[in-house]
Formats: structure tokens, sequence, C-alpha cells
């Protein structure tokens, strides 16, 4: 799986922020959405400890000028040398595979853009097949296949629009605004919550996805999948003929994202203790 290298200057600047999603207070009504490790979630006290010196540890070093300043790749070095470390600490403490997973849980759902296209679409085109025949979008749905019917009523909370809108509207209303650090990163956009609102919208929207597709694996084989993803590429075709739907249908990536299991658990996303340095930051 293609995950956006993760230490560059720019993308490193989410981790801290990313990691402390699944320990914010405000945050924690929608935690059970996002269908995080079990066994991070026995170790969620421990985490909050080790982010909380983290980001102190960060803070310290970044204005001590404890890192490589001036050097192409110094600002990511920097994030991942405390984000390892921490994550070491939690692997000290709770096995390796506990940070690992909650590592490949952060990996997928901000590191992953093929993921999140694939997601989308997915969501998209699962939603079409509950459109009534006599609106007008549903005049050009393609039947679901017999093997997804009887999913559908399984389905639906997972990945109906509304659903999805409230628990939106819910996390608006109880995250803090953007701190003014926030709002100087974006100068020439209002940011009306903080970083982490948009980052837990974007967890939530991708984990119920994600959900809906574990279903179906789950339930069918491998040759029921395949019909499924063929009326799915079918059924965008069809609904977007002029306006990309041949191309909208190679991004559901075929059976790629259809996996019984979590993405947390996918051996094809690394581990983070593999990925090296900022390639420049080495050659520096």
């Amino acid at each position: 799986m293609e995950i956006t290298y993760p230490w560059g200057d720019t993308d490193s600047s989410d981790w801290l922020k990313v990691l402390s999603l699944p320990i914010l207070e405000w945050a924690q009504p929608f935690i059970p959405l996002l269908d995080l490790p079990p066994t991070f979630l026995e170790a969620q006290k421990q985490w909050q400890f080790l982010h909380t010196q983290g980001v102190k540890e960060y803070e310290t070093r970044l204005w001590a000028g404890d890192w490589p300043v001036g050097v192409e790749g110094g600002p990511g070095e920097l994030v991942r040398q405390v984000v390892i470390k921490f994550l070491g600490q939690l692997a000290e403490q709770k096995g390796e595979p506990v940070a690992i997973a909650l590592a490949r849980w952060a990996l997928f759902h901000f590191f992953c853009p093929e993921a999140r296209t694939a997601l989308s679409w997915w969501g998209r085109v699962l939603r079409d097949a509950y459109l009534r025949e006599d609106s007008r979008r549903g005049r050009r749905k393609v039947p679901p296949p017999e093997v997804l019917v009887p999913l559908l009523s399984e389905l639906y909370p997972l990945i109906d629009l509304d659903r999805r809108q409230d628990i939106y509207a819910q996390i608006k209303a109880v995250a803090p605004p953007a701190p003014p650090e926030q709002q100087e990163q974006i100068p020439d956009t209002k940011m009306e919550h903080c970083f982490e609102a948009y980052s837990l919208r974007i967890a939530v929207n991708q984990a119920l996805s994600c959900q809906a597709l574990q279903l179906i694996a789950r339930k069918l084989n491998p040759k029921a999948r395949q019909e499924v993803v063929d009326w799915a590429q079918l059924q965008l075709k069809t609904m977007s003929p002029r306006h990309g739907g041949a191309a909208q249908a190679q991004q559901l990536c075929g059976t790629k994202y259809l996996r019984p299991d979590p993405p947390w658990q996918w051996q094809d996303i690394p581990s983070i203790f593999d990925i090296p340095a900022t390639p420049k930051f080495l050659e520096s």
C-alpha cells in the first residue's frame, strides 16, 4: 500500500495533533467510531502521559534550537525523533504490536491519499444502492447485485449520509476553536475549529466506510466480493458518464479495500519503526 512519506517537513507537522485524537477529552464520545486497536484503548492512560511528555519535549527542543536548524528535512527529523521516542516507550510498556497498530491506524487515515479517495467513492457508490428508482438520480441507478441486497440493512448505519452529517455537527458543537498558532499556519483561511476537529471528521468518515467494506468482506466470499466491485464500477460509470465516471471506477481500487480486518492489522502498511529519516536530511 502506497503511503505518503510521513517525515517530510510539511506532512510531519500533523503527527503530534493526529496522535492526540484518542486522548482529547472533548473527542471521547466519538472514539468508538474510529475502530482503534482494542489493545491501544486499554493503554489510553499511559498514552496520555507519553504523548504529553512528547509534546513538551518537541516544544522545548524546537525553541531551544536543539534540532537541525536551517537544514532541509530538519523540522521533519525533529518530529520523527520525538514521535519514534514516545511510540517506542509505548512499545516498552504495552508491547510493540500496540505501538505499531496505533501508528498503522494513523498512517492509513492521514498519510494514504489512495485510501482516502477509494473510501470516499466506496461510500458514495454504496449510498447509491438506496436511491429510489423514481428519483432524479435513482433513474440511472444500477440495481445492486443479489449478493449485496441482504446486507443493505446492516450497511445503512455505516454509510448513511444524514448520520454522518449529524456526527459532524456534534463534533463542531464540542470542538474548541482554532488556537492562534493554528490560524497563523493558514493565514488566508478562517478556521472555525481546531485542526484536531477536522482530523477527527476525516477519521470518522473513513472509519465508517472502512467498516462497511469489512462487513461486506466478512459476509461474502471472494467471487461475491468481485461481483460487488463489478457493480460498483458500473454504477459510477453510469452515474457520471460525462464527468469522469470511468476514472472514479478505477479509484475504487477493485477489491483492495474489501478486507475483513481493520487497517491497523494490514501487513502492507509499514511499521512506523521501519520508515527511515527524511532522505534529504540523511544526505546533508
